[in-house]
């Protein structure tokens, strides 16, 4: 009986966070209301409550959703990446930029604002799913180390840490650049990566 209750409290939950991702997209954050959520899902007010506290809570099981399936194909990628080391990153890289712009743009921009403002509600489960990626660009980047791809003195944790923010400065250009193309994106995050790597790579010997 306890197992059939906890399955219903995550189908329960599973709806919920679906249906905010849909509203959300269609809507937006703010104009969303919980009412509107919880309708959608079927499910009280109330009991919408009970599962996340706050619309902001939603969000972020939005989020980590998102954040899940983007780490299972990058996981795909560390598998078999391109023997490239530049190439590698580019693709991983670009990997989440894809998923990432797929969200609503002001759910995004919800989603930065927390990043750099004093969101208690958000901002140490916005941290631990930029450690998650963080984690996986150190994972690429490894292998390429211990084969002396990198120049010597780089460290892997600086490496993926420079790639990041080149990574989430194109994500606040999404943001606050109305109507920047995806594709304009795209190529000025794989330029500037192979402009960092060109200080990043060991010389050819």
């Amino acid at each position: 009986m306890t197992g059939l209750r906890e399955q219903k409290k995550q189908q329960t939950r599973e709806a919920i966070v679906a249906e905010a991702g849909r509203l959300f997209g269609t809507k937006g954050f703010q104009a969303t209301t919980i009412e509107e959520i919880a309708e959608a899902a079927g499910v009280s007010a109330g009991t919408l409550y009970n599962y996340f506290g706050t619309k902001s809570t939603v969000l972020l099981a939005h989020l980590e959703s998102r954040v899940s399936d983007m780490m299972d194909a990058g996981s795909a990628l560390l598998a078999d990446p391109p023997g490239d080391v530049t190439r590698a990153v580019q693709t991983l890289t670009r990997l989440y930029l894809d998923r990432f712009i797929s969200l609503e743009r002001e759910l995004l921009g919800e989603v930065i604002a927390a990043s750099f403002g004093n969101r208690s509600d958000l901002l140490p489960e916005l941290i631990r799913l930029d450690e998650l990626l963080l984690h996986q660009l150190e994972t690429l980047l490894g292998p390429f180390a211990e084969r002396g791809a990198l120049a010597d003195g780089i460290e892997v944790t600086d490496a993926s840490i420079a790639i990041y923010g080149l990574f989430a400065t194109q994500l606040i250009m999404y943001v606050s650049v109305e109507g920047t193309p995806p594709a304009a994106l795209r190529q000025s995050l794989a330029r500037q990566i192979e402009f960092l790597f060109t200080g990043l790579l060991a010389p050819e010997r």
